[in-house]
Parts: structure tokens; sequence; C-alpha cells
């Protein structure tokens, strides 16, 4: 299918968007200073895991956005599936800390809630999409793909809303606004994901399990035939 002008524009801005919010949010961790760490801490074990999160989340926002690159797939398979194990080996200890580091949060549950349950989708949708890439079910990896993304550039989206409900609520409760950035983050990612994905038929383009024959059916019309 050709890209349009419009699209690949589109894709252009925002994946410059993703990149350069994500970078900026791990600049502070570059140092490795406990002093410059944004979310209050356990001590030291606390922020080497929230490091560890940090950093593997950027490789994994920065190798998710090539994967979406037009014409990657087509011109530069081998770049695209090394990308892709790149974005897996990342986003997989990416969620798992995260589940750990939600836990730690000293904010208590209206934080660790939304974090806890973005990490577990984060973690599932990878694993589904490694899975589908790996037994060759192309239309449903790139589905999940998606999804996964989708749950990916929370990290991006969460910074946006967190601003835009700063600004609207500059007199708010600054937990409670948090609390709904981390669940806007995502859960309104998902939506349009789920909406791209529909609008674009993706799944209408999936192949029908009712439609293809069982190994009985197949050995039956061979012998059928044989006969």
């Amino acid at each position: 299918m050709k890209t349009s002008r419009g699209y690949a524009a589109w894709l252009a801005v925002s994946g410059f968007v993703c990149v350069a919010i994500t970078i900026f949010a791990a600049s502070a961790y570059v140092t490795l200073d406990v002093e410059q760490s944004r979310p209050p801490l356990h001590g030291a074990v606390h922020y080497g895991l929230l490091v560890a999160h940090i950093f593997t989340g950027t490789v994994a926002v920065l190798a998710g956005v090539s994967q979406f690159w037009p014409g990657l797939r087509a011109r530069h398979p081998r770049v695209h599936r090394v990308m892709g194990r790149v974005y897996f080996a990342a986003v997989l200890p990416s969620s798992l800390l995260g589940v750990v580091c939600a836990q730690l949060s000293l904010a208590g549950l209206a934080s660790s809630a939304p974090l806890t349950v973005l990490s577990v989708l984060w973690f599932v949708s990878a694993v589904y999409g490694l899975k589908t890439a790996r037994r060759r079910q192309f239309g449903e990896h790139r589905i999940w793909m998606i999804r996964g993304f989708a749950l990916t550039g929370a990290a991006v989206t969460g910074r946006l809303w967190g601003l835009a409900l700063g600004a609207l609520l500059p007199d708010g409760d600054g937990l409670l606004v948090f609390a709904t950035a981390n669940w806007l983050s995502f859960v309104v990612n998902l939506l349009v994901a789920e909406w791209w994905i529909q609008s674009r038929g993706y799944t209408r383009t999936l192949p029908s399990v009712a439609l293809k024959p069982s190994i009985s059916s197949r050995s039956a019309q061979s012998s059928a035939s044989v006969a």
C-alpha cells in the first residue's frame, strides 16, 4: 500500500515529538544523581530500578518509532527485524521493572494503580507481538504492535496530559492531577489505537480460522480422492 505524503509527514512530526520528549525526560537520569530524580524514592536500590526502567523504556520508544516508518519493512526488512528485536528486548524488562517501581511508589495507590495496569498491559502486548511474529502471523503481529506502541507512547502522552491538566487546574491537587494523567496516558492511547486498527480494516484482513480446513478434513479429502 502506497503511503501518502500527508501520512508520512504526520508520522515524521509525531515521531520527532515522541523522541524529543522521551530524550528530555530521560536526560535527568543520565548523571545517575539520585537528587535529580523526579519522584521521591526509598533509596539507592529504588533509584537503580527506576533508572533501568527509564533507559530501557527510552530504547523501546526509539526502536518502536522506527518500526512505523513507511517503507522500512519493504525496503530494509533486515533493519526492520533487528529494530523489532531491540524493541522487544527493551519492552519486556522495562514493563517488569515498571511493575516493581509502581509497587515502590511513595505516592500510594493513586500512583501505583495506573502504572501497574499500564506495565502489565505493556508486557502482554509485547508477548503477543513477539509470539505472532515468530509464528509469521503478520496480520495479528501488526495489530499487537500498534497496541504495544500505544502503550509505549504513554511515557510521552502522560507528560503532555500532565502539562494540560496542570494548566487547566492550577490550584488542583497535585497527586490527583498526576494520577489522572497516568490513567489518560494509556487509556486514550489504546482507544485511538483500536480506532486506527478498525478504521484501517486490519482486523478484516486476518485469515479466518473457520475457513481453514483442518488436518482431519484434508486427510479425509485426500483419502476420498485416492479411493
